[in-house]
């Protein structure tokens, strides 16, 4: 299989892992090791600054928030826009950084939209592709517009992209367990 990194996976609407329930992810890598992106749709309640003086010897007061990435454990990691600090390219205008300094510029010295997650979402080898295969996830193709935009509403407005009635077709009529999350 060609590498989806660049791309977005929409769940499916009746996905039943609650983990991953009307989730929008961004894939940053997919090779032959595994996958690995970050959830677009799931901001937490605890802004940067909250979380920089455990990452960074240099304070930060920014107010944006941290953004849940997945259910693993690591490193914080940064979409943005900054090519200067962008240490690869996921899809086009649109970088990934996890290292330190980089994270330190984006966040007290770039004008470039950015936004920070904690944690990240993981597949082994294989397990990605047979998840697809198995129909639990649409494929779109990612673009910085989306990754920047509000994350109200974003997994209903790419199911809708997607078209076809993809919720029609699975959920019907279904009320929304969260409608927040819609």
């Amino acid at each position: 299989m060609d590498s989806l990194a660049g791309n977005l996976l929409i769940a499916i609407p009746d996905l039943h892992d609650h983990t991953f329930s009307r989730t929008v992810v961004m894939l940053v890598q997919h090779d032959l090791h595994g996958a690995s992106g970050v959830v677009l749709n799931r901001p937490s309640e605890v802004t940067i600054s909250q979380v920089w003086d455990e990452v960074s010897a240099v304070p930060s007061d920014c107010q944006d928030l941290v953004y849940m990435g997945g259910p693993v454990d690591g490193p914080l990691i940064a979409l943005h826009e900054e090519l200067q600090s962008g240490e690869s390219c996921i899809c086009p205008n649109c970088y990934v950084s996890i290292g330190r300094e980089s994270l330190n510029l984006l966040v007290n010295q770039s004008k470039a939209k950015f936004r920070v997650y904690s944690g990240y979402s993981g597949w082994g080898p294989g397990q990605l592709e047979q998840e697809l295969k198995q129909g639990g996830w649409f494929i779109y193709p990612g673009a910085a517009r989306i990754v920047f935009d509000s994350p109200d509403g974003l997994w209903r407005q790419l199911c809708e992209l997607i078209g076809e009635d993809v919720l029609g077709r699975h959920v019907g009529n279904v009320v929304p367990t969260d409608p927040a999350l819609n």
